[in-house]
């Protein structure tokens, strides 16, 4: 019993096969015959597009100028240049030339003179004289007559599209330039270039004519003309192919379906796509052949092709099915290639890798691990050996060559010996340059010529003045350290000390009054510890660039009044006299308020502190261009003597015998607040004038 249902089973799968792949077989054998017709359609159009577009009818209008101006046997001998020199004009620059020479070998033509006389003509394939009265037998026929001016006329006198072609001609005749006909020709005498216009055909006939033949071969083979496929064709066999997958994916869901597993659908994954895309491609490139094979009709082998095709489609579909019945990892590692040998994949893509990596840098490093401290008598003399191969291989085809090769072998060798020899000396030369400047030698001169190694010689001078560069750099770095160590020890040693001998006074001090004036010494001193503190933590933060800017818009001429104004009372005890310049416009710059704050106060009170009593201050602010830029000039009450350079520094004072209460980071801390807001911060002296200029 359990037999007679397996056979049941098996028939009734086999009969759903079979249908499954013939069916979608004659449905597109059915339409073959509306596939054919339709194509040949399609392919008529284009042709007729194609005789009867402007490009294509200008071709025989372009013929005439070449034809007449390429004549041997005119009797306008009065122009400047032979026949045969126009005729390589044409061929390099001449316009329609390219398009003339591709018509040549398919037309047939004629020409005549005004009284009837051939000129000159030719014959393609027809194997008959052109006429006007054989023109019938023709696919394309016309006639262009030039009168003594120059003028065309053009009829139309065979083919299937007379009528379109003459309203082309026409269009064509009326829209003509002859100044196109103005070539270039380089003038070998006259050492220039000068301009060639061609002359217009006058009292001239030309017949033109193309056989069916012909008019084909030059279509085919110079004009698109697309595939007889249809779009309707390829959407039918895609919509098919679809429908046999969705078959092989859903008929094994019917009960009485025959479920034992066969081999060939065991197939690899990567097996089945490459036959899949494979036949995909080769039936896309051969499907207009296979509806056109029998002119539309369908024979035995369309019904094999196709049957073929189809079981291709449902095997494959029915292969990968079993990523639903197996499920994706199973499948991945029983029926994938790739996945079952990815190790092995890996490890000879590794090494193949690795051996090509390996020959690159061995070609590439085989120059470099020459060393030119050694002798190179060996390398040489394989260069010679190998050159000595290949050389005589070539002079074996002649009588002595043998003999004459060791002559210019031998010469090789002395030459090349001789140069290695020189490179080597000169090789030396550039080690003992280098060496003394490893040595410390920085002033080492290069008096020797190095030949191919010349270009180290600027590049050997830029390492010499860097280096220089460097070390200057290195020793102001270290003695602006020892003057950071010293100043910052004397600022903070001098209110601590203070501090510490106040604090033992008051210990012992039993007047009150005493007491109270060494409590206000000893806050001013720890105000002023603290003060010098804050102003080396803000230092700090702006070297480090650990500094939050707040940029807003800020009025830069009242951000400053404001700053002014909150210290009159101190400029007011300083005896000093402000003169400030402010523009009647707003001067608006993108800043952090509180950090330009700080510029404006410092700077202002490096004033007040260092700039001579009984003098004037001028300030100016001012707006160039985009910037806005703030001016202060004052003259110094004692010597300026410091370097400009490095009176921004830390705890740098103009005053340097630091008499004077401050930090030394006024202006350290000015410019560092400029610089964080993309400001330009300058100081100028001229003999005791003090200049500062701050560019926003």
């Amino acid at each position: 019993m359990l037999d007679t249902k397996l056979k049941g089973s098996r028939r009734w799968t086999v009969v759903l096969v079979i249908l499954a792949v013939m069916m979608p077989g004659f449905v597109i054998m059915s339409q073959y015959w509306e596939w054919y017709v339709g194509a040949e359609t399609s392919v008529e159009n284009e042709e007729h597009s194609v005789v009867v577009s402007k490009d294509f009818l200008k071709t025989f209008l372009d013929a005439g100028f070449i034809l007449y101006n390429t004549e041997s046997k005119r009797e306008e001998d009065s122009q400047e240049i032979s026949t045969e020199q126009i005729k390589d004009i044409l061929r390099d620059n001449g316009p329609g030339m390219q398009q003339y020479e591709r018509i040549y070998p398919y037309l047939d033509y004629r020409v005549k003179d005004a009284d009837g006389k051939e000129i000159t003509r030719s014959i393609a394939d027809s194997g008959e004289v052109l006429t006007e009265n054989n023109m019938s037998s023709y696919e394309l026929g016309m006639k262009i007559t030039y009168d003594e001016y120059g003028n065309p006329d053009v009829r139309i006198l065979a083919g299937d599209y007379k009528s379109e072609q003459s309203v082309a001609m026409r269009e064509i005749i009326n829209d003509y330039d002859d100044s196109d006909w103005e070539v270039e020709n380089y003038n070998e005498e006259k050492d220039e270039w000068e301009t060639i216009r061609l002359e217009k055909p006058k009292n001239r006939t030309f017949l033109y004519a193309m056989t069916a033949s012909n008019l084909m071969d030059y279509i085919g083979n110079y004009e698109y003309i697309g595939y007889g496929e249809t779009d309707f064709m390829r959407n039918v066999v895609l919509i098919l192919t679809l429908v046999v997958a969705v078959a092989a994916w859903l008929l094994p869901a019917l009960p009485f379906w025959y479920t034992k597993e066969l081999w060939i659908l065991r197939a690899p994954f990567e097996v089945v796509l490459c036959v899949f895309f494979a036949m995909m491609n080769i039936l896309g490139n051969n499907l207009w052949w296979i509806s056109e094979r029998a002119g539309g009709s369908a024979d035995i082998i369309d019904f094999l092709i196709w049957t073929i095709v189809f079981t291709v489609i449902f095997w494959a579909a029915t292969c990968l099915r079993q990523v639903y019945t197996m499920g994706v990892g199973r499948y991945m590692k029983e029926r994938m290639l790739c996945v079952r040998y990815w190790q092995y994949i890996r490890r000879g893509w590794k090494c193949i890798v690795s051996k090509v990596q390996n020959w690159i840098s061995h070609c590439y490093h085989f120059i470099d691990r020459i060393d030119l401290n050694r002798k190179s008598d060996r390398t040489i003399f394989k260069i010679v050996a190998v050159n000595f191969i290949v050389l005589a291989l070539i002079c074996t085809m002649w009588l002595g060559g043998i003999f004459a090769l060791m002559i210019y072998s031998a010469v090789v060798f002395w030459l090349l010996r001789k140069y290695f020899s020189d490179l080597q000396e000169k090789y030396a030369a550039l080690l003992r340059i280098t060496g003394e400047i490893a040595r410390g030698n920085l002033d080492v001169e290069i008096r020797e010529d190095l030949g191919i190694f010349s270009p180290f010689i600027q590049e050997i001078q830029k390492i010499q003045t860097g280096f220089k560069k460097a070390v200057d750099e290195e020793v102001k770095s270290q003695r602006m350290k020892t003057d950071l160590i010293t100043n910052v020890s004397h600022d903070l040693k001098t209110p601590l000390t203070a501090i510490i001998t106040y604090v033992n006074l008051l210990k012992d001090e039993k007047d009150a009054e005493k007491q109270k004036d060494y409590i206000g010494i000893l806050e001013r001193k720890s105000m002023r510890l603290k003060a010098l503190i804050e102003d080396l933590f803000e230092i700090s933060k702006a070297n480090s660039k650990n500094v939050t800017l707040n940029i807003v818009d800020v009025d830069v001429v009242n951000l400053f009044k404001q700053v002014k104004l909150e210290m009159d009372d101190k400029i007011a005890e300083s005896d000093l006299d402000f003169r400030c310049i402010y523009p009647e416009e707003k001067v608006v710059a993108s800043l952090d308020s509180q950090k330009t704050y700080r510029v404006f106060e410092n700077l202002l009170v490096n004033i007040i502190k260092y700039a001579m009593p009984h003098t004037r201050v001028y300030i100016e602010i001012t707006k160039e261009e985009r910037e806005a830029v703030v001016r202060m000039k004052n003259v110094s009450a004692a010597e300026l003597d410091f370097n400009t350079d490095e009176i921004t520094e830390r705890f740098v004072r103009g005053d340097v015998s630091r008499n004077t209460e401050g930090s030394g980071l006024g202006l350290a801390i000015a410019k560092s607040f400029v610089e964080l807001q993309k400001g330009k911060f300058k100081i100028e002296t001229e003999a005791d004038l003090f200049k500062v200029e701050v560019r926003f």
